[in-house]
């Protein structure tokens, strides 16, 4: 089974399902060119409403038939994962659509203490597929809310972490910061997380504007070919996102290239708290031809306890 985790949200579902379309709130599924599983999210605030979501649904694909369906309608393995859900704490209502000789089924759920509010569905390739349910049905009971509550993501304190797991990546982020942007190029893979000095809304998208804090991670490849003999302190300083400043960096007993350091100061810069602070540590996993990259950057340092811990976490999978 592969695991996903992307953005707050959680799934492991089979092998050969591997992703198609990859957005910030969204992940189609699929197993060679043919989608196996739609799922999109958001963070709300206040009350949720099942119908107007499923309304919403319907909206978006007006040659399906889309309705909600009782609690006893569905396969048993689709009820079976719906209690456990609810045991979990989330809310949840199946639904069913059809569309010429396409049919589907999902659900619309929410996590009352965290805001997440998701839909997700399961296409099915035939009139009657007992085993394609079966499989939709193990994928729901496998979702998972990773959320953190407003409160919680804008504590500094907090000690919260939230996992990511995509395209062979897989690490934690403290739960005060949020998915910025993405980038899943061939030989380099980028995912970049932000935190603002202040959390202005609990709307889980933080925006980087003002002062904060950019966390990084990266990964590339082939290692043997990009590095071409050179040390991973010069090769860094010239293809990170954000590299180190000159003469910052010195070498592990490991080989790995690391810095810690206020990468720009003056009087003015001190005064006004404008410091610009880095930090990173670049490696390369024992066994493998990769090169992987963690870095903060900001106006806000990073400290060193939540740092080693993003660093200790992300590995190739």
């Amino acid at each position: 089974m592969a695991e996903y985790h992307w953005n707050g949200v959680g799934l492991t579902v089979p092998d050969e399902w591997e992703p198609l379309v990859l957005e910030r709130d969204g992940l189609t599924l699929g197993s060679g060119s043919r989608p196996m599983c739609e799922l999109k999210w958001r963070t709300v605030a206040g009350g949720f409403s099942f119908e107007k979501h499923l309304r919403r649904l319907a909206k978006g694909h007006r040659d399906a038939a889309v309705r909600a369906v009782a609690d006893d309608d569905p396969p048993l393995v689709w009820r079976e994962a719906v209690e456990g859900l609810e045991r979990s704490g989330l809310r949840v209502r199946s639904f069913v659509w059809q569309a010429g000789g396409h049919r589907g089924m999902g659900a619309a759920l929410h996590g009352p203490g965290t805001g997440l509010a998701a839909l997700v569905q399961f296409f099915m390739h035939g009139e009657e597929d007992r085993e394609a349910e079966g499989l939709a049905a193990a994928a729901l009971a496998a979702f998972r809310d990773h959320t953190v509550p407003w409160a919680e993501r804008s504590d500094p304190a907090s000690r919260r972490t939230v996992p990511f797991c995509m395209f062979g990546l897989r690490g934690r982020v403290p739960a005060s910061f949020g998915l910025d942007s993405f980038s899943f190029r061939p030989g380099h893979y980028r995912v970049r997380y932000w935190r603002p000095r202040r959390p202005d809304s609990g709307n889980g998208r933080p925006t980087p504007r003002g002062s904060g804090t950019r966390l990084t991670f990266e990964r590339f490849a082939p290692a043997s070919v990009l590095l071409k003999g050179r040390g991973l302190d010069g090769w860094a300083a010239e293809a990170l996102a954000d590299p180190p400043p000159v003469g910052a960096v010195s070498i592990g007993r490991d080989g790995e290239a690391v810095w810690s350091c206020v990468a720009a100061t003056s009087v003015a810069r001190r005064l006004l708290r404008r410091e610009n602070h880095a930090r990173g540590r670049v490696w390369l996993p024992a066994g493998t031809n990769h090169i992987l990259a963690v870095t903060a950057t900001g106006a806000v340092p990073m400290p060193d306890a939540p740092f080693a811990a993003a660093v200790q976490s992300y590995e190739l999978v």
